[in-house]
């Protein structure tokens, strides 16, 4: 594994999800130093399915048929296996690689920081 820069992870953030249009870092927040901060938006997509879902874990079993999806490829996949602690399973294992994890801080607002530093400490 290759341990991304701050830099690097937001731009490939934004090459991935050109909808995304607020990543600010993370000291901007409550001055927590080297993460980057976003929030949950229901407008940004990736292949089609929300990027960032806090509630996902909440829906489990439930098939993506059944809150929406018309994908026939992933209408018989159940909720909790597209998400990863409320991030695209995808994108989660990307930002994984790279040395980077997601940390919700509440249901709207959403981190990402290096797997050296221990986001808000909870």
């Amino acid at each position: 594994m290759i341990q991304w820069n701050r830099k690097q992870i937001m731009k490939g953030l934004q090459e991935m999800i050109p909808d995304i249009d607020f990543m600010k870092k993370s000291e901007k927040f409550l001055g927590r130093k080297g993460g980057i901060w976003t929030y949950q938006r229901t407008a940004w997509f990736y292949k089609g399915l929300p990027v960032f879902d806090y509630e996902s874990e909440k829906y489990g079993n439930i098939p993506m048929s059944d809150v929406g999806e018309t994908n026939p490829m992933l209408q018989k996949m159940q909720v909790k296996t597209v998400y990863v602690n409320g991030v695209y399973r995808e994108i989660h294992t990307w930002l994984e690689d790279r040395g980077w994890y997601p940390k919700w801080f509440d249901r709207s607002t959403l981190f990402f920081f290096p797997y050296e530093i221990n986001g808000f400490g909870v």
